[in-house]
């Protein structure tokens, strides 16, 4: 575990954290730190290595939700019956990690996003601009809600719609808490 999560530096194999899927870290306390890349903000995590296809969920895919699974060891899930706080139902929509840039393979690491501008999510499909989005209730499908303009949201906001939702995703700023 890092001593201090926020480096100014990291090495980054492919040079784009939106692309980085390696079976091992580069070096012992990558795990769990955190980089600015431009107007993003990244942590570097562990995927569970139980988000497979044979989850609810199934494989990750870019732009879905993280949550995490293991705070301690910086281990994040699609899966949101992985994602829940100590069994809670529903806790899961509280306990968003940030989201995939792309599709990394169960038990490997990667960067998550969690702050950054004009940034690609899944959304449920009712999301306009200047929507507060919030974790969706669905447990499968990974993906933001869009909350009405002047209602409260009823769990963590994760981001504000820039761009109304089309087809499956909407693009977003975001602004997930990372943990140290």
């Amino acid at each position: 575990m890092p001593n201090a999560n926020r480096v100014q530096t990291q090495y980054v194999i492919s040079g784009n954290p939106d692309t980085v899927n390696v079976s091992d870290p580069y070096f012992a306390g990558q795990v769990g730190q955190s980089i600015d890349v431009n107007d993003r903000e990244y942590q570097f995590v562990q995927l569970d290595s139980g988000a497979t296809a044979s989850t609810a969920t199934g494989v990750v895919a870019a732009n879905q939700l993280a949550y995490w699974h293991d705070r301690s060891q910086y281990i994040v899930t699609n899966d949101a019956a992985n994602g829940l706080r100590s069994g809670t139902a529903n806790s899961f929509r509280n306990n968003v990690a940030g989201v995939f840039r792309n599709a990394m393979t169960a038990g490997n690491y990667g960067f998550i996003l969690q702050r950054g501008r004009a940034i690609t999510v899944n959304e449920a499909g009712s999301a306009t601009a200047g929507m507060i989005l919030i974790c969706g209730t669905s447990t499968t499908a990974a993906q933001t809600l869009g909350v009405a303009i002047n209602t409260a949201p009823n769990c963590l906001p994760l981001g504000i719609c820039t761009v109304a939702t089309s087809g499956s995703t909407c693009t977003a700023d975001l602004d997930i808490s990372g943990i140290p």
